[in-house]
């Protein structure tokens, strides 16, 4: 699909999602052998293949449902106004009969293999989740489902993975770098101005016998020293994965104030950019403003000896903790984020509008650029560049993607 394309089909994902009521779901539905069946039909036949998919998809769909074409083998369907989690449920299982059927194609006879995720968001749900989430949560389940040879996986917004020892969890963490099934996603961020790439975030992918872990479910878990360590492989994969796919633009890596305060940060980030020949000026180091970081007077001083080597530093989640203009305006700050909670309501909610303008104007008297993440639809995106926000970053402006498809982006 075109980059043009793709835009279209996020407006249109993000438009039908937001018009869901308190019981819905997002199924992604994926066609695994488009490409052996257009070797056995003749490439010809591919458009009307996709066709059948589509339409095959579609045809358990009702009045208030409705579908989106991701790619030509991934459907989005939206299924609004549900009776409860079996109903999205159901859902899957008329998929599964649906694609479980053979068909002909010009006397050739062919069989869809398909695998489908599913999240069902119900009324339990304490706060509405944005597009970001629900897209990575049925993600995850479609992962799950390919992983588990299932034909579909169904997970709740309700559900959370408990874990009640915080040691065998900090193990499998360690394992986990160790065999490599830590890997990284990166979300495009744009220009507001132009609407050209201005770089990524990089964030980290835990796959755990197929299944992706969202990285809240696990980081506030980890020890000072495992998490120290999470760190240092997530660096070093993306100075790597900069040098592999020969990445020009700046990339954003997170970093909890905790790794900021081992002995060794400093000269690690140091020693490793110089080793993968990288410019310091390429990485923005990401950190969530709390009360430690901007109270630590050692703090300062090393995010100074940071910023003097050339490093970009970024404040994530500006705004949603104890963040003000007294405790920013010491650091050598080259962005601040504006937090997801607030764009996700700018129209409606005067107080978020009054918050985000605020934040748009100490980022300007602090001649830092301003992001703002979790831009959902053309609104929100026109205010905020009308306002003056530098930098956008959401679903609607680009999903995290990985490295192979992000390097096309910045090719």
């Amino acid at each position: 699909m075109t980059e043009a394309s793709l835009q279209l089909s996020s407006d249109k994902l993000s438009h039908a999602l937001s018009a869901c009521t308190d019981k819905y779901a997002l199924a992604m539905v994926h066609l695994n052998n488009l490409d052996e069946l257009s070797a056995l039909c003749g490439i010809a036949n591919k458009e009307e293949i996709i066709e059948i998919f589509t339409s095959s998809a579609s045809s358990i769909l009702r009045p208030q449902d409705s579908l989106v074409v991701i790619s030509e083998v991934q459907l989005a369907l939206i299924m609004d106004n549900l009776l409860d989690k079996n109903h999205a449920e159901l859902a899957g299982l008329k998929l599964q009969r649906i694609f479980e059927r053979s068909g002909l194609l010009d006397s050739h006879s062919i069989k869809f293999d398909v695998h489908c995720g599913i999240v069902y968001a119900g009324r339990n749900v304490q706060q509405r989740p944005d597009v970001d989430e629900l897209y990575q949560q049925a993600e995850t389940a479609l992962s799950t489902a390919v992983a588990n040879q299932e034909s579909f996986t169904i997970l709740t917004l309700e559900d959370e993975q408990v874990v009640d020892n915080h040691w065998q969890l900090n193990l499998r963490v360690k394992d986990a770098m160790q065999a490599h099934n830590i890997s990284m996603d990166y979300q495009p961020k744009v220009y507001m101005h132009n609407g050209e790439l201005a770089g990524a975030e990089a964030l980290v992918r835990w796959r755990d016998n197929g299944v992706v872990i969202p990285p809240n479910e696990y980081i506030t878990a980890l020890s000072d020293d495992v998490l120290w360590d999470l760190t240092i492989y997530c660096y070093r994969r993306v100075l790597r994965e900069i040098v592999d796919f020969e990445l020009s633009v700046p990339i954003s890596v997170n970093i909890d104030p905790s790794s900021l305060a081992q002995d060794d940060f400093i000269d690690f980030i140091s020693r490793e950019t110089n080793l993968w020949g990288v410019e310091p000026d390429q990485i923005i180091l990401e950190l969530t403003e709390t009360r430690t970081l901007f109270d630590a007077h050692d703090a300062r001083e090393r995010l100074i000896t940071i910023s003097d080597l050339g490093f970009k530093i970024s404040i994530d989640d500006f705004g949603s903790g104890h963040s003000n203009y007294e405790r920013i305006r010491d650091l050598p700050v080259d962005e601040i984020k504006i937090d997801r909670s607030f764009c996700g309501n700018l129209i409606d909610n005067p107080d978020n509008t009054m918050l985000t303008r605020s934040i748009i104007d100490i980022a300007k008297a602090l001649k830092a650029q301003t992001v703002a993440e979790g831009i959902e639809d053309a609104a929100t995106l026109d205010l905020l560049r009308e306002w003056g926000c530098d930098i956008g970053q959401g679903f609607y402006l680009g999903a995290p993607v990985s490295i192979e498809k992000f390097a096309a982006l910045n090719s």
